[in-house]
């Protein structure tokens, strides 16, 4: 027999216990700091591409209604203009009916996709220009072109969101007070 005490709840002698503990507080304090570091690398936020070399933005971008109803835009694009492989005409109407709240936030209902010929100036600007003829004719139209990079991991160079007003004077229809007055051509500078 041996001289340990033995722990009436358990059965077991009192020496070991002690010993046993502290091997798994240890162990736990081990695991916690682990997860502690590796929850510490890495980065916490979406990445973005790092070489801004293989982008580029619209500086300027117009348009103007045609005279058989369609819409001519323009876009001047800076930056890498090899890696622009197709420019996007995104049109939503404004004509006074429920669906075409000229105050509320863009809505493209239509939209059509063009792979135009760049014309490519010294400085790395394209100049592009297409036509649209919409589906659904509007005394006004708000508008923007976006750029679809060749390098699919980058994001589309969106332009800003214009209003290009062809009658003013259609019944029923009301510019709201933060659009653009009425206008025959928009356009919109960025330096």
């Amino acid at each position: 027999m041996t001289d340990a005490p033995v722990s009436r709840t358990t059965g077991r002698t009192a020496g070991r216990a002690p010993h046993v503990r502290i091997r798994r507080v240890g162990a736990v304090a081990a695991l916690c700091a682990m997860l502690a570091l590796g929850a510490a690398c890495g980065k916490k936020i979406m990445p973005q591409p790092q070489d801004n070399r293989e982008l580029f933005s619209w500086r300027a971008t117009t348009a103007m209604a045609t005279a058989n109803g369609c819409i001519a835009a323009r876009g001047e694009a800076q930056g890498n203009v090899d890696n622009l492989a197709s420019v996007i005409l995104e049109i939503q109407p404004i004509d006074g009916s429920a669906d075409s709240c000229a105050g509320c936030p863009f809505q493209a209902t239509s939209r059509q996709e063009f792979r135009p010929e760049k014309q490519i100036t010294p400085q790395d600007t394209a100049i592009v220009e297409m036509t649209m003829c919409p589906d659904r004719k509007a005394p006004a139209y708000r508008w923007r072109l976006v750029g679809v990079n060749v390098l699919t991991r980058f994001a589309h160079a969106l332009g800003k969101v214009q209003t290009l007003v062809v009658d003013p004077d259609a019944p029923g229809f009301e510019l709201p007070v933060e659009d653009t007055p009425p206008q025959q051509q928009t356009e919109i500078v960025i330096p």
